[in-house]
């Protein structure tokens, strides 16, 4: 079965027991830097106020996108969990060890048995731990059980899960302070003992200098970003050859060049 990178990255997390450390990487900073390109070229307010407006019409958008959706998954995790069952799901044979939890599943494609715990949500697979969703060889075992594999889909791929993360709402702010049109209070008087120790206690900006030049728009890419990329390779215009240039050619010189 061909697996997503995101899968290949995770299955090497899960078979490597230990812990992993070197391994960066910004993508999701970077998607949202992107995404707000255009409100970065402004200045602070008015950037803060597009920022503030664009996330309210993000989580008034995304409140409402699986409202029709049927099921206990959102409408992605429950295409991806029908196309294992209908692809992979239906062509292994189990063996219950302990009924109802531990099984152990033949494949006679890869010829080989894999043990899967329906209690821990495991299997010797390790797409199950890794991915969050039910591997075609426990996904078997449901089937032939009478259940519904999107109850063994870890929580987080719920349409519950998914309606929380977006029902805290976006209180607009009352920019009356910033532009000057608040009726302000009366002053309070203050000793000059209290204006001495607030000024001690008061935490500075930095002393910071802009660096010259615009400032950059595009991130910085990795070696992580580079694994799945072609590299160019140069062809020589003078004999139609790779890995060197024209000036470094060393064929014969004819006609056409």
């Amino acid at each position: 079965m061909a697996l997503t990178a995101r899968e290949n990255r995770a299955l090497g997390r899960e078979y490597f027991p230990g812990r992993r450390y070197g391994h960066l990487t910004s993508n999701i900073a970077e998607s949202l830097n992107s995404w707000l390109l255009e409100a970065r070229a402004k200045p602070i307010l008015a950037m803060f106020e597009q920022i503030r407006h664009q996330l309210m019409g993000w989580f008034t958008a995304r409140r409402t996108l699986e409202d029709k959706t049927l099921g206990l998954l959102v409408a992605k995790s429950a295409e991806h969990l029908q196309s294992v069952t209908n692809n992979r799901a239906r062509r292994y044979r189990s063996v219950p060890s302990i009924l109802g939890v531990l099984y152990e599943v033949k494949s006679m494609e890869t010829r080989r048995n894999y043990v899967v715990d329906l209690a821990q949500h495991s299997c010797t697979c390790s797409i199950w731990q890794s991915s969050g969703y039910p591997c075609c060889h426990a996904i078997s075992i449901i089937l032939d059980q009478k259940q519904d594999p999107q109850r063994y889909v870890e929580s987080i791929f719920t349409i519950a899960a998914y309606k929380k993360t977006y029902e805290q709402p976006i209180i607009p702010l009352d920019l009356a302070n910033v532009n000057g049109d608040a009726i302000h209070s009366p002053p309070t008087i203050v000793s000059d003992e209290e204006d001495s120790e607030s000024e001690d206690d008061a935490v500075l900006p930095p002393s910071t200098r802009r660096a010259p030049g615009r400032p950059p728009k595009r991130r910085i890419r990795g070696e992580h970003d580079e694994v799945n990329r072609p590299k160019r390779q140069f062809i020589c215009l003078r004999c139609g050859k790779p890995k060197h240039s024209r000036k470094m050619c060393h064929g014969p010189i004819n006609a056409a060049s």
